[in-house]
């Protein structure tokens, strides 16, 4: 432990960490410093592909004209069902950004978070919202009155969506990684979040406070290495509590379960803001860890 402890103190700067960690006591001696590592979101980054991946085809498929120029029986029912589909490519987005969501959701990853879903279904409706106003505007000129002067959609714009969707979503991406830093010290382990400068906040566990630790590493993380370490404090299981439901409340929470199901992980995954997120060496550092919470455990007089 010692050995460990040691070589963990030397490669981390005292003054740098006093300063991050306000809260710090003056009597405390930090012992490892680190953060989520790039690859630990990596199916967050997946994400952002599959984003621009969905606009791209859309974008591709809607500006094709398919058999132009070609006669018959076969290339006319072709470009049929390409007129048909530059009819319904919008709602047919909708569908399609609605199962990658739910699907998403349901695969219960790191990216299987509620902003991460809404922001996927709202990207889905976008061009549905912005069709349904053109409609609008074509019924309020033929009433004769003033529309709302929204430019009308254009089965081009859905790269630019793409694109613009994408770059949001790997800046939100990129901001939540670097908002979390962690902290071991002789007497605690701090969770600090700093999101640029709107937010700040700081959560310490008391080594003597924790029952236990734990590791999660994914197939990936085992290969490049890295992983989650989390803490398991009293009281934090809840008891199961079943509540029999009948009639329209059983309907509403049957649909609710289908939309909200997710696939059950033996290990539930928690967020960078409740762990040690996506760290490097996860072992050692869970170690390093077990031994401080051992030695913090007061001893038995014999």
């Amino acid at each position: 432990m010692d050995k460990l402890s040691n070589n963990s103190v030397d490669l981390t700067d005292e003054d740098l960490i006093r300063e991050k960690f306000s809260t710090l006591e003056i009597d405390e001696t930090p012992i490892w410093h680190g953060s989520p590592t790039f690859f630990s979101y990596t199916p967050r980054y997946f994400i952002a592909a599959i984003i621009f991946i969905v606009h791209f085809i859309f974008y591709r498929v809607a500006v094709t004209v398919y058999a132009e120029g070609k006669e018959g029986f076969f290339y006319t029912f072709f470009r049929i069902i390409d007129q048909l589909f530059d009819f319904i490519d919008v709602f047919a987005f909708v569908i399609v950004m609605l199962i990658i969501a739910r699907i998403n959701h349901f695969l219960n990853f790191s990216s299987s978070n509620l902003r991460t879903t809404f922001f996927l279904i709202f990207i889905g409706l976008i061009p549905a919202i912005w069709y349904i106003i053109n409609v609008i505007d074509w019924v309020l000129l033929l009433l004769g009155r003033d529309n709302l002067n929204v430019p009308e959609w254009f089965d081009s714009w859905f790269l630019g969506l793409g694109v613009a969707n994408t770059i949001i979503f790997c800046i939100y991406t990129a901001i939540s990684q670097v908002s979390y830093s962690y902290l071991i010290t002789d007497k605690n382990i701090y969770i600090r979040r700093k999101i640029l400068f709107f937010y700040n906040s700081i959560k310490v566990y008391s080594l003597d406070e924790l029952i236990n630790i734990k590791t999660q590493i994914s197939f990936l993380g085992k290969i490049i290495g890295y992983g989650n370490v989390l803490m398991i404090t009293e009281g934090e299981s809840q008891p199961k509590v079943n509540i029999e439901k009948v009639g329209l409340k059983k309907s509403y929470n049957i649909i609710k379960s289908i939309i909200s199901y997710k696939r059950v992980h033996k290990n539930p995954i928690l967020p960078p803001s409740e762990c040690l997120f996506g760290i490097r060496r996860p072992m050692v550092v869970y170690k390093l860890a077990n031994d401080l919470i051992d030695e913090s455990e007061p001893k038995m007089e014999i």
